[in-house]
């Protein structure tokens, strides 16, 4: 059985980006990713960012009560995402491809900060449904490093 090594809280993830940015996109993304690391900043900060404004698309509420449920519950006990890693939030503003990844990189800590000034309850997450504030943080913090785990490894 492999030990996992537990994935760093989102904000120590987010604090890692400005020295990150330096080192070769390579490093950092996952293997097979099929974005660049600008785009995949932006991709993070949607998602971290929805989870207080709301996702413009939500599945099927069968879907989050059953699967979507079960899935979130295997990741946050397993400490780990598994996902598609060219999936885009479904009716979201498109990825920019050209947007230099210190814009993106910055974006993010913005949606960062305002996930962790959020106090009031989150919105609906399109696939797991409800989640409180700790099990987003978890998420959030496990999807970012599924994506970039030269990140959670620095």
């Amino acid at each position: 059985m492999t030990t996992r090594i537990p994935v760093p809280p989102l904000a120590e993830l987010t604090e890692r980006l400005p020295e990150s940015l330096a080192v070769p996109e390579s490093d950092l993304l996952a293997p097979g990713s099929t974005w660049n690391l600008s785009q995949t900043l932006q991709h993070c900060a949607q998602t971290i960012r929805y989870s207080v404004t709301g996702y413009p698309r939500l599945k099927p509420a069968l879907f989050r009560a059953t699967a979507g449920a079960l899935a979130k519950r295997v990741f946050l006990s397993r400490g780990a995402t598994k996902h598609a890693l060219d999936a885009e939030l479904d009716d979201a503003p498109a990825l920019d491809p050209h947007l230099p990844a210190a814009e993106a990189a910055a974006d993010l800590a913005d949606a960062v900060a305002l996930f962790g000034g959020h106090t009031g309850p989150h919105a609906l997450h399109p696939a797991y449904g409800r989640c409180t504030h700790d099990e987003f943080a978890r998420l959030h913090a496990m999807h970012l490093a599924e994506h970039l785990p030269g990140l959670a490894d620095a």
